[in-house]
């Protein structure tokens, strides 16, 4: 080979890699690549081939995913999402195939999950507060994997913030909504992020309730009504507040944004066809209970002893046979699974009625 065959091929060579540099740089390739709009939670429940944007309603221990979706505009306007989803409905329309792409850059990309809840489990209203002054909170969730697709969870984030010395039971059902959050960092921005785009947050809650990701997992038969409220707060009206409050409040029970334990018996008692007032009550001894089965107690009846009234939900003491350990559903201050010896307690006669849903 020449020199001067050699000195043309160096030069080739140099030029081609100055070229692919230029190619492949950040800038570059951020003006070929489908530029970044706005962000998703996508939900993909198990079975499903797809993952849905928007609220869902699964049945009690149903798993379900969720997907972090990025969408973008490409050449010509086209709608580009990244996501690890294996396909997507957004409001109505299937995405698949070439619309979907995993991320591949050039910015490192962070993703971080979010629940989004009230302020507290149990909140009782003071007269001079209005309804709507109640903000929602995004809690970041750090219990949760910053990754592209996560396995669901309905665990309030102030269940996962406390540390127990004993192992906390998992409740399978409630309400839960999600958001997320992902951060582009350039080779220029390390700590800072160059673009950060969101979901729906919570100052978007109440006029998107018909959108916002959500799970709501609940129980069957008439236990559906009473475990579709947990992780949602409880709020307690004042008899002012009452008059002022009351269409706001029926109306965020009717949206799965919080409860009340009047508007959850009310639902209970109107979807079992019946009146409250018309409910036949009989007495039961805790001690000696009578038997679980059909004609005597069962799963979504309702127990009483003056105003404390909680919903009958597990079988867990003596099997068989009602007693102080079996579990109920208890709405004093916030949702909760108690034992009836946490509820009643001592000597005495508690009542029983039953529903049943028409």
């Amino acid at each position: 080979m020449t020199d001067d065959r050699k000195i043309l091929w160096a030069v080739m060579g140099t030029v081609g890699l100055v070229v692919s540099v230029i190619f492949f740089s950040e800038r570059v390739q951020q003006k070929l690549r489908p530029d970044p709009i706005r962000a998703f939670v996508a939900i993909q429940v198990e079975g499903d081939d797809h993952a849905r944007v928007g609220p869902v309603e699964i049945a009690a221990g149903q798993e379900f995913r969720l997907h972090a979706v990025l969408e973008a505009i490409g050449r010509r306007g086209r709608q580009v999402f990244f996501t690890e989803a294996p396909a997507l409905e957004i409001f109505g329309r299937r995405f698949t195939g070439e619309s979907l792409r995993r991320w591949s850059g050039p910015e490192k990309a962070k993703v971080l999950w979010f629940s989004v809840e009230g302020p507290r489990p149990f909140i009782e209203l003071p007269v001079e507060v209005p309804l709507s002054k109640l903000a929602f909170k995004e809690n970041f969730r750090a219990d949760w994997p910053r990754a592209w697709s996560i396995p669901g969870s309905l665990r309030p984030a102030r269940e996962a913030a406390v540390v127990e010395s004993r192992p906390v039971e998992r409740i399978p059902f409630g309400t839960q909504r999600f958001h997320v959050r992902i951060e582009l960092f350039g080779t220029s921005s390390q700590l800072v992020p160059a673009a950060t785009h969101s979901s729906l947050g919570a100052t978007d809650l109440a006029a998107s309730v018909d959108e916002f990701p959500a799970v709501v997992a609940t129980l069957p038969g008439t236990l559906a009504l009473p475990s579709r409220v947990f992780g949602l707060p409880q709020i307690d009206l004042a008899s002012d507040a009452q008059r002022r409050e009351s269409v706001q409040l029926k109306a965020w029970y009717d949206a799965d944004l919080a409860f009340s334990n009047l508007l959850l018996l009310r639902a209970m008692v109107d979807a079992a066809g019946a009146q409250w007032d018309d409910l036949e009550w009989r007495s039961v001894e805790l001690a000696t209970g009578p038997p679980w089965g059909p004609g005597s107690v069962a799963a979504g009846d309702l127990l009483r002893v003056g105003q404390r009234v909680v919903v009958l939900f597990e079988d867990r003491g003596e099997i068989g046979r009602l007693d102080y350990e079996d579990l109920c559903l208890d709405f004093l201050e916030g949702a909760q699974i108690r034992r009836l010896s946490e509820v009643f307690s001592g000597e005495g006669l508690v009542e029983s009625t039953a529903l049943s849903p028409t």
